[in-house]
């Protein structure tokens, strides 16, 4: 479904020509409300917050919802400077990074190179890590997992200093294309096919709560079982 069928899918939805009871909304501003029911059916399906309760990869549906958005980047190593932590090493997020899904790096241990997975760390829960003799980012004979922090734009992995950090391996859901009619069928949506109706009937919903309509309850009880 390109975004011109999109946009006259909205309009039939919404049923403009009932009395024309409901305003007549620019394409402008169905492509707004469309990036929104597009942002949120991203959102929604990756985290589980929908009527499923299901979340990314734990269904078929799931998956097939949202694959288009993965994406897999490997980070050559960089310097140690200019991070916030000790023996830490940054990198920049990809500029259309959403939510992680998985994360690796290659450690350096006299000369040999591992390939490992990472521990999770919040801000807060840094100097309980540093200091707990136990934890995983701790050299053990030749293996340890570095803390991962999220900061800004960037994301940084943490040793103990007994070994060194190279590149850096990430999967993470992608932000989806901004569709945009004006002009005329100027940018689809990215997300695969038997989506587009479930987002058009999402984006009516919001329409429709939005201008407090008295069919919003039975329209969204009606979204509430396309999934």
């Amino acid at each position: 479904m390109n975004i011109e069928t999109m946009h006259v899918n909205v309009k039939l939805e919404l049923d403009k020509t009932s009395a024309l009871e409901l305003p007549a909304y620019e394409p402008e501003e169905i492509d707004y409300w469309l990036n929104s029911g597009i942002r949120k059916f991203v959102r929604t399906r990756y985290s589980g917050m929908n009527v499923k309760s299901t979340s990314f990869e734990q269904t078929q549906k799931r998956i097939d919802d949202l694959r288009v958005l993965v994406e897999s980047v490997t980070v050559a190593a960089v310097s140690a400077t200019a991070t916030d932590y000790p023996n830490g090493y940054r990198w920049d997020l990809p500029a259309d990074y959403w939510f992680a899904l998985s994360e690796e790096a290659n450690i350096v241990v006299s000369g040999t190179t591992t390939r490992v997975g990472v521990i999770e760390c919040t801000i807060d829960e840094y100097r309980q890590k540093i200091d707990d003799p136990y934890s995983e980012h701790k050299l053990h004979y030749t293996l340890a997992k570095p803390l991962r922090i999220f900061n800004g734009s960037t994301v940084e992995l943490i040793s103990d200093g007994n070994y060194t950090i190279d590149d850096y391996y990430l999967t993470y859901l992608r932000a989806p294309a901004t569709v945009d009619n004006v002009p005329a069928g100027t940018t689809d949506c990215d997300l695969p096919e038997h989506t587009h109706d479930e987002i058009v009937k999402l984006t009516v919903s919001m329409m429709l709560e939005n201008i407090e309509q008295p069919r919003y309850q039975t329209y969204q009880n009606e979204v509430n079982t396309i999934e």
